[in-house]
């Protein structure tokens, strides 16, 4: 396969890696983009903390808790100049309150419910007829709370990422400010660090085993290693990717001392709670 140049800059503009790092890597991988960032992780390359999987789109990430249902959407376009304009801006809030209003699970639910005359699908058709670009539901959540759950909706940068978060509590918060500060600061955490579960037990095995395989290679290639060590080098890097991706066991974003999970804890003890834990959370991000 003929590794053309334009492949290989897209390779650089998502890992960061120098030019002829990514080429070599993806002539080894036959222009399997995926494959070739496995491959210059397992390397020991300083690759960018971007996903392989991520798509450059454009659109909205709208979110919403309002009487008892939390719900989040990502709404798609083509251009930056689209998802700015008044048309789509009312496209997407009729989205939202249709998800507000009814219970709906998938994107052919959501087009299937009447805005008025027509349904959603009609209004998307009729927006993408005056505009002339694709708009389209890539896909939405939702969850339901009670009045013992304390709930944030976060926006972060404009609607192009965003994160839901549910806490759960027994007994009578002594500052309610306090408690939606802080449902606030950890919607914020799962957005800028990226948590993928609550805890471990919430990690997809794959992904675990993928991490696994990448972290035996890297330290096979280092070459510092002895064969008989290799194993237990590799749970304990695997031990630090389950704290960077577990939303309870980061590093605490307005204190690096702390947990998350011990800072919860610590605020349910000051607010007089008998308990405070994080029982939900949707994080999106555009194109992610």
């Amino acid at each position: 396969m003929v590794i053309t140049a334009s492949m290989v800059n897209a390779l650089r503009e998502k890992t960061g890696v120098g030019m002829m790092q990514c080429k070599k890597a993806l002539t080894e991988t036959q222009g399997d983009v995926e494959k070739a960032v496995e491959l210059l992780r397992k390397q020991g390359a300083a690759v960018a903390t971007k996903r392989a999987d991520k798509e450059a789109k454009e659109g909205v990430i709208l979110l919403s808790a309002q009487n008892g249902k939390a719900v989040v959407v990502e709404i798609n376009c083509e251009t930056d100049f689209v998802a700015k304009s008044d048309d789509f801006k009312a496209l997407s809030q009729d989205v939202l309150n249709a998800l507000l209003a009814n219970e709906i699970e998938t994107v052919d639910q959501l087009l299937a419910v009447k805005v008025g005359a027509i349904d959603i699908n009609g209004r998307f058709s009729d927006v993408m007829a005056k505009i002339g670009e694709k708009i389209s539901v890539r896909r939405l959540s939702s969850f339901k709370y009670t009045a013992t759950d304390s709930v944030f909706a976060y926006s972060h940068l404009g609607g192009k990422a965003g994160a839901l978060v549910k806490l759960a509590y027994t007994g009578t918060p002594s500052d309610a400010a306090e408690l939606t500060a802080l449902t606030k600061d950890v919607a914020m955490q799962a957005v800028a660090f990226d948590a993928v579960s609550i805890d471990e037990t919430g990690v997809p095995a794959e992904l675990i085993a993928k991490e696994r395989e990448i972290a035996k290679d890297q330290i096979i290639n280092e070459g510092k290693t002895k064969a008989e060590f290799v194993d237990r080098q590799v749970e304990g890097r695997i031990k630090k990717f389950l704290q960077g991706v577990c939303l309870e066991s980061q590093a605490y974003l307005r204190d690096s001392k702390v947990s998350v999970k011990d800072h919860v804890n610590a605020t349910a003890t000051k607010l007089g709670l008998s308990s405070l834990k994080i029982s939900q959370f949707i994080k999106y991000e555009l194109g992610k």
